[in-house]
């Protein structure tokens, strides 16, 4: 899971609507209301998505083709296709926001339909995972077991820490076992394609990439 920056708002119409309940510390209106919905889901959700460069801000599998991501297809601060069909869910980071503050940007990733009703749902979270915090950094808290295709914490870090890094790789669905299947399999073909000089593009999985690509060239 890479660092996420979402400081690049370009669904402004959502934006100017969330600040103000924000600045003004205001309850949300339900996140389930059809009208709140209908206004602003879909700039929300392909905003996320790209800042995400259409990856799931969890697993990074592909959720959505780049070519719907063009700074092109906002206009006056809306994305334009309204019926635009990408495969994931919004989620709540912290769940316990949902509440409250069911519409706060901050909160906000988009994410693998199955790891948000399989795995994450409504468990407890640790904020040292989220990965847009400006402390979080995938070098510095994650390992990747290039055999088994799983990620870890980083062995260096403080037995304490490893503890909590582990245990949010588990909520978050990292190593969910269908994601680790489909993460083997894209790997796989890739790392062959790389060995062999052969010409490649890297669409998914670019933290286990990298990290697969460092410890086989550490080891040539």
């Amino acid at each position: 899971m890479r660092k996420i920056d979402k400081t690049k708002i370009l669904s402004t119409h959502y934006k100017s609507w969330e600040e103000p309940l924000e600045g003004n510390l205001q309850n949300h209106p339900d996140y389930k209301s059809s009208k709140i919905r209908k206004e602003h889901y879909i700039d929300i959700v392909m905003n996320l998505l790209h800042n995400q460069q259409g990856l799931c801000g969890y697993t990074e599998m592909r959720l959505c083709p780049l070519e719907l991501l063009g700074e092109n297809y906002w206009n006056e601060g809306r994305y334009v296709n309204r019926n635009a069909e990408v495969k994931g869910q919004l989620d709540h980071f912290d769940p316990l926001l949902k509440i409250n503050k069911g519409w706060i940007w901050d909160n906000f990733f988009f994410i693998d339909t199955d790891v948000n009703t399989k795995v994450k749902g409504k468990l407890e979270v640790d904020a040292i995972m989220k990965p847009d915090s400006p402390d979080y950094s995938e070098d510095q808290f994650l390992n990747y077991d290039i055999e088994n295709h799983i990620f870890f914490a980083n062995t260096e870090l403080e037995k304490g820490t490893q503890d909590r890094v582990n245990a949010m790789i588990l909520t978050l669905g990292i190593n969910f076992g269908p994601v680790i299947d489909l993460r083997k399999e894209y790997l796989r073909d890739k790392l062959a394609m790389k060995k062999f000089g052969l010409y490649y593009e890297v669409n998914q999985f670019p933290t286990a990439f990298k990290m697969c690509s460092a410890q086989i060239n550490n080891t040539n």
